[in-house]
């Protein structure tokens, strides 16, 4: 029944109609012509184009797409085994546009007609489909929403540019810094307030240790900073983040 199938098949010409003047067929004759040619993707053919400019390939037929209607023949010698996918063979790609195509013939099937119905589906997908790991996609949706929420935490509200970079460059460095309406609690020990100078450091005196270190880093970070600044403004370009502490 299936070889039957296979001769009945092989050695068939699918044309597209063509209008009175011979010309290529318009786009109404088209579904029927690439609905043709689908079936035979993986088989070898021959297909000649329409004048003015007329061509005859002989290949392997590599896929027919529908969305921009062409076809790709692979125009290389058939791999010498018959089994071996379409996408590993040596390969010389033509795209024909489906309307230039005159004639069609089927010179040969692909080995066991490519893909059979009954295995049609992402069962049989080439490559492939991997299952999806639920639980792998929820952890990262929770990482990227616990991201944002940090994102959200870490921004001033009511801020100054300058405080805001000041706060970002505490982060970087890795210090404990935390906004408290606009004034920034660092490491726990030590309140900025705005507009965020070296005297607007306060800290308990069981703390002085912490206050004086913390101090020095908020003049660093105030100096590169300022630096930052002046260089955008002479070179008139914006410097864009500043990787390190």
């Amino acid at each position: 029944m299936a070889d039957n199938k296979r001769n009945s098949v092989a050695g068939k010409v699918a044309t597209p109609k063509t209008t009175g003047s011979g010309a290529p067929a318009t786009q109404s004759a088209l579904p029927e012509t690439h609905e043709a040619i689908a079936k035979a993707i993986g088989a070898r053919v021959k297909l000649t184009t329409a004048a003015p400019e007329s061509h005859t390939y002989d290949g392997t037929l590599y896929t027919a797409d529908p969305t921009t209607n062409v076809v790709v023949l692979n125009t290389r010698v058939a791999a010498t085994n018959p089994s071996t996918d379409l996408a590993s063979q040596p390969s010389d790609y033509r795209i024909i546009p489906i309307p230039r195509i005159q004639s069609f013939q089927i010179v040969s099937l692909a080995s066991g007609e490519r893909v059979r119905e009954s295995e049609s589906g992402i069962a049989s997908a080439k490559p492939s489909i991997a299952a999806v790991d639920i639980r792998r996609l929820e952890k990262r949706c929770e990482d990227r929403v616990r991201a944002l929420k940090e994102q959200e935490k870490n921004r001033g509200k009511g801020v100054s540019k300058e405080g805001q970079a000041i706060f970002d460059a505490f982060k970087r460095i890795n210090t404990q810094v935390r906004w408290h309406d606009q004034q920034m609690i660092v490491s726990e020990a030590v309140i900025i307030t705005p507009p965020y100078r070296v005297e607007d450091c306060k800290g308990s005196k069981d703390k002085q240790e912490a206050l004086i270190r913390i101090k020095k880093v908020l003049e660093g970070e105030r100096r590169k900073i300022k630096e930052k600044e002046e260089k955008e403004r002479r070179t008139g370009t914006p410097t864009g983040p500043r990787k390190g502490g």
